[in-house]
Formats: C-alpha cells, sequence, structure tokens
C-alpha cells in the first residue's frame, strides 16, 4: 500500500539522496517527525498519525486495507512501547509493540490491534468483512489468535464470513443475543437471495448506505418485497442508519414480531421452474 509518507530509509531506496534533499526544499517533500517524509498527496489521518509519533493502525489501518469497520470518530495511531507509554488512549496489541515499518500497518497488526480496542461485537465485524473479502481464511483467523485469551476465542466463535457488509453482521450479531435465529444468505424462489430468514417467514433485509439509493435498486427492491408478500412471507427492510444509530428503537420491533408469530406463516412454496411474472 502506498501512502505517501515514508521513512527515510524507503526513500532512498526510491531516489538518489541529492534528488530528496531538492525535494525536501521545495516543499514536494515535508518533514513529519525524525526520519519520516510525506508528499503533498498524503492522506490526512496518516499525516497525523506519523506526526504524533505513531502509525495507522486498527481499525484506521483496516479500513485503509478495505475492511468494513463500523463508523467511529476516533483515529487509531499505535507506537512503540516508550511512544505508547506517553499516549495512554493509542492502540496496543497484547505483547510487545511491533517495529513500525509503514505509516499505514498490514492487516494482521492492524487486527492485532482492533482484537483489544474495539468492542466484541466491531471485531467480529471486522473479522466477517475480512473472511467475506478473502483477506483471510477462518483457519488462518483461528491461528492467529489460538493462544488469545479465552475472552477472545468466544468472541471469534461468533465469526460469520457470510455477511456481505457489516451492517449485516451487526443484524444477525443483534438478533443472535435476542436469541432469534436468524438464517443468512438464504434463497427464496421467485423471491431470490435474502439477507436474513427467521423461521419460515419473516425475511429481514439490509439496506446498504450506497446501492439500495439507485432508482433501478429501489424498484427492484419493492418488487422482491411485493413478491415475497404473495407468496406469504412478511419482509422488513432496514436502513443503515437503523441499524448503526436507531437499533434500540428497531429491535424491540424485531423482536415484536416473532413474539406475534410473524415468522412462523404458512408460506406458498413455488414449483420448480416457476418464473416471477
Amino acid at each position: 500500500m502506498d501512502t505517501g509518507v515514508y521513512r527515510w530509509g524507503q526513500l532512498t531506496e526510491r531516489a538518489p539522496r541529492i534528488e530528496l534533499r531538492h525535494a525536501i526544499a521545495d516543499g514536494t517533500l515535508v518533514r513529519l517527525r525524525r526520519g519520516w517524509y510525506a508528499l503533498a498527496s498524503a492522506r490526512n489521518e496518516t499525516v497525523h498519525a506519523v506526526r504524533a509519533g505513531g502509525v495507522l493502525s486498527c481499525a484506521s489501518a483496516l479500513r485503509m486495507h478495505g475492511v468494513w469497520v463500523p463508523p467511529a470518530d476516533k483515529l487509531h495511531i499505535r507506537g512503540n512501547d516508550g511512544a505508547s507509554r506517553e499516549h495512554p488512549d493509542w492502540c496496543r496489541q497484547s505483547g510487545r509493540q511491533p517495529p513500525e515499518l509503514s505509516a499505514v500497518d498490514d492487516l494482521l497488526t492492524a487486527l492485532r490491534h482492533a482484537s483489544r480496542c474495539l468492542s466484541p461485537e466491531d471485531f467480529v465485524v471486522v473479522c466477517d468483512s475480512v473472511l467475506n473479502l478473502g483477506l483471510m481464511t477462518g483457519s488462518d483467523l483461528a491461528a492467529e489468535f489460538a493462544n488469545g485469551p479465552r475472552r477472545l476465542r468466544r468472541v471469534l466463535n461468533r465469526v460469520d464470513g457470510r455477511a456481505e457488509s457489516g451492517i449485516e453482521t451487526m443484524v444477525r450479531l443483534r438478533l443472535q443475543a435476542e436469541h432469534i435465529r436468524a438464517r443468512p444468505q438464504v434463497v427464496i424462489p421467485l423471491v431470490g437471495r435474502v439477507d436474513f430468514l427467521i423461521g419460515t417467514s419473516l425475511i429481514i433485509e439490509v439496506d446498504g448506505a450506497a446501492f439500495h439509493l439507485s432508482t433501478d435498486a429501489y424498484e427492484s427492491d419493492r418488487l422482491r418485497d411485493l413478491q415475497a408478500h404473495a407468496l406469504g412471507y412478511h419482509p422488513v427492510r432496514l436502513t443503515y442508519t437503523q441499524v448503526v444509530y436507531q437499533w434500540s428503537s428497531v429491535g424491540p420491533l424485531i423482536v415484536e414480531l416473532v413474539r406475534r408469530g410473524e415468522h412462523m406463516r404458512r408460506v406458498d412454496v413455488p414449483p420448480l421452474g416457476t418464473t416471477l411474472t
């Protein structure tokens, strides 16, 4: 990953020292702290982390690796043991801090820090995303934390890489907390694949912040909902905002639907080969 922030040794491998000195003199390269320099195009959060005396890690680094990370205002920074003692709010991994090889930690180092820093739900969310993206396998993940504390191993038992977005993982975990079993990624004839199916008939669909805003997606979603109703299903569609910020209101409503038996309706199973008209 090219972050635009480099150690001096990395720069000398790329260009002659005389060119680097000229770049510093004309402002193309900016000194952040001893031994670290940035291009003008470098990302602000990476520059801030290095200027503060550390590097970008944990959830902030995972996001730069393409992992779905729950929204948060905090910038996650870590440093060597001495720097971490000066900044007690920085992220840490178990044991000694690893050397700072680049301005943004690699995936495994960031994940180790996230295992201590993030809440259990948020850590499951990022692990689900790591598996779904193919960045690691379940076996890789288990091996990486095999010697971790029992608390962490219990958290990892809740990881399921089938979720296609972090908000799907949030819904799954929160329904589990209410002792509601929701089967993910179920294919229903004439309806298609749904995010969750509870019992025989309660469908939970989770609309992402971007894809479902398009006109075509909106129309397709409503047609699927209508077809599901016609077959006897009860589709419930949740927005990103409802899952992330309004679950205290949304969750009890789903629990009430289950209490009333909306998840155990009789549904029509269409004959094989039937198509949507």
